[in-house]
């Protein structure tokens, strides 16, 4: 094989399998909890049974016997020999990660070990399901095969009326079977006759790729058609199984018509089939292409500030007319980035499965709003954070199930991971029904670890204890272990969250349990921005941390703890003069923007508030590289060049901005 095939016959197959054994995990934890879900147990038995043809057509033999392995376990199961246990879950589970690691070593080009015997052996079904061999029939001598290794439509047609006996009349009653299979009885047939019937349909010992006689080939949806009949699509065990459409057309002509009559009727359902509305893009150049909009949007700002100078109402009428396209390109491109957020979902539920038997607790988790859309760049960014909310709200949150009861409770804790638009936001909630937090406990806890002084802890509100989670170092468990104690876990989100532009909110009620929400941008492609004047500087701050804009009165402001201080909404805002960190000082800053970042509020000061924008941030190379505070640079309506802040990296923990920039004239 042409090497430049087999490599993308590797990287097709790598993303097909990919897709279903990220699927998978979700689905076994889902049948541990259901065993007797045939539809469920069926889906999870083809998705390892897919998996293993693929790896077959490779010649990835490990990938193969694991996934036989777990085929027959399953298959035992489907056909109603024993009910799943949680051992047997277990084992599946395990197959499932060493699966992972198979697939990312093919894709890296690592040889592959054998799957370890130890594995395969618990795999094995029970041994009440291991079937006696039965003596099988005298082979009949088979049909003389065509050319090709294939059978013709009439053949095919006595081949089925042979497998379920419902030959019509005036057809062929029977067929000779392939060697060593028996007649199916019941809904479904065992591996030697389905192996039997595919050597029988595409010829056996042909080679892969080698084309079928004419006649003999059938389409790749009457192909699972035929699958779901012979195995049965979510009936049970025994269940009479519907006749595919293509099989049932071909069965029902008469043994005298043409063979070409057959043919046409399976080449008619083929054509009525829909088409593939389907594409397979790189990402790079969905990145290239979002990059051009990017650049489309600079040229929009441009002409509409120039039409606004200009009062040339022609030009005005051009700009608007480009302004309606450029925002329904923008979209477009917008949504081609986008993936529903159950794909970063999938991954929790066996998380926490093993989360809670590590720590002898019972819990359900429930999945709301998998349909919403997220940017596909904030998936795997998101997975780390909403990791460490999930173990903190099972560790920290939930209670043990004898606690649970004595507090009138049920024994099983309930976790909620939901997820929902809001404007131009994603909001993610993790919330759980256990003890909630003591506001009084926080305050105590963060006093002894010196996170802060007695003085600064008497004046916190309720909500500001909740924010001492996200402090550096602290932590409320009494001991260290390999899940929690550290101090760090809820710091890592904290970071991880502001980087992304995002936010987090914490709510709680004692002996109710407590509710973590982070907000993140709708996508990272395309910046919306405030554009604020320091100076004679331009800067853009992310309107995502924008929560409103107020004017400083006079004696409004303080210093509080060598800090200044705003009194804004009954509480005391920190304020950080904007124009000073970009050493552009001289005139005092009277205008204040209040700033979400993380879980913290910022009052940043400056001259003069410009308006909001749309716009693609691009690097200012290495001299800014490094540089906290500063994200890039991007092109005003005016044609010049405004600096675009990380907030992130501007401001420090409480709330303070960092040293001054001084940026040279």
């Amino acid at each position: 094989m042409d090497p430049s095939l087999d490599s993308e016959l590797r990287d097709d197959f790598l993303v097909e399998a990919g897709e279903l054994v990220q699927r998978l995990g979700e689905q076994l934890v889902e049948l541990e909890a259901a065993p007797d879900d045939a539809e469920l147990l069926n889906a999870v038995f083809r998705a390892f049974h897919t998996v293993k043809g693929g790896a077959g057509f490779l010649a990835i033999e490990p990938m193969v016997q694991l996934c036989h392995h777990a085929e027959d376990l399953l298959n035992a199961a489907r056909n109603g020999a024993f009910r799943l246990d949680a051992a047997q879950a277990d084992a599946l589970l395990e197959a499932l990660d060493l699966l992972n690691g198979m697939m990312e070593g093919v894709a890296a080009g690592t040889p592959l070990a054998m799957p370890p015997p130890e594995l395969l052996r618990r795999l094995l079904p029970p041994a009440a399901a291991r079937p006696a061999p039965v003596p099988a029939p005298a082979p009949a001598p088979p049909p003389p095969a065509p050319t090709g290794g294939g059978i013709d439509d009439a053949e095919f047609e006595a081949l089925l009326d042979t497998l379920y006996g419902t030959a019509a009349p005036g057809t062929v009653a029977a067929a000779p079977l392939p060697p060593g299979a028996a007649p199916a009885s019941s809904a479904t047939i065992g591996d030697d006759e389905f192996e039997a019937l595919l050597d029988t349909l595409h010829g056996q010992g042909a080679a892969p790729g080698a084309t079928p006689a004419a006649g003999g080939d059938i389409g790749d949806d009457e192909f699972e058609a035929l699958l779901d009949t012979l195995h049965g699509k979510g009936g049970a065990p025994g269940q009479a199984p519907a006749v595919p459409a293509a099989a049932a057309s071909v069965a029902a002509a008469p043994a005298s018509a043409p063979a070409s009559a057959a043919a046409a009727t399976t080449h008619a359902a083929r054509a009525a089939a829909p088409a593939d509305t389907t594409v397979r893009v790189d990402t790079g150049r969905l990145d290239a292409l979002v990059n051009q909009a990017g650049e489309l949007l600079l040229v929009r700002n441009r002409l509409q500030s120039l039409a606004a100078r200009s009062g040339d109402e022609a030009l005005a009428l051009a700009a608007g007319e480009l302004d309606r396209v450029a925002d329904e390109l923008q979209g477009a491109v917008l949504g081609m980035r986008m993936q529903p957020v159950g794909r970063l979902f999938q991954r929790f539920p066996r998380i926490v499965r093993d989360l809670a038997r590590q720590l002898g607790k019972e819990v359900e988790l429930v999945q709301e709003g998998e349909g919403t859309d997220l940017d596909r760049s904030l998936v795997e960014a998101l997975a780390d954070p909403l990791v460490h909310l999930l173990r903190n709200a099972l560790d920290h949150g939930l209670e043990l199930p004898a606690e649970r009861e004595r507090l009138g409770k049920p024994r099983k804790g309930v976790v909620t991971l939901s997820a929902s638009q809001r404007g131009e936001r994603i909001v993610i909630r993790v919330a759980d029904d256990g003890r909630g937090m003591d506001a009084e406990v926080l305050k105590r806890k963060a006093v002894e670890k010196g996170v802060i002084d007695a003085a600064q802890a008497a004046r916190l509100t309720e909500a500001e204890c909740y924010e001492l989670i996200f402090r550096p170092g602290f932590s409320t468990a009494a001991q260290v272990s390999d899940i929690s104690g550290r101090g760090v876990g809820m710091d890592v989100v904290k970071t991880r969250v502001a980087e992304l532009g995002g936010t987090l909110q914490v709510r709680s009620r004692l002996g109710h349990g407590s509710e973590l929400e982070l907000a993140v941008p709708l996508t990272l492609a395309i910046l919306r921005v405030l554009r604020v004047r320091v100076g004679t500087r331009l800067l853009a701050l992310p309107l995502s941390n924008v929560v409103e804009v107020f004017e400083l009165r006079p004696g409004q402001d303080s210093l509080l703890d060598g800090r200044r201080v705003a009194a804004h909404r009954g509480r005391a805002l920190p304020l950080g003069d904007l124009a000073g960190w970009a050493g552009a000082g001289g005139q005092a800053a009277r205008h204040v923007v209040v700033l979400h970042i993380g879980h913290q509020r910022l009052g940043a000061l400056v001259h003069e508030v410009l308006g909001r924008e749309d716009v693609m941030v691009k690097p200012l190379g290495p001299l800014f590289e490094g540089v906290p505070g500063v994200a890039g640079a991007t092109v005003s309506g005016d044609g010049r060049l405004a600096l675009v802040l990380d907030l992130a990296g501007l401001a420090g923990d409480g709330g303070q901005l960092l040293p001054s920039l001084r940026i040279s004239a």
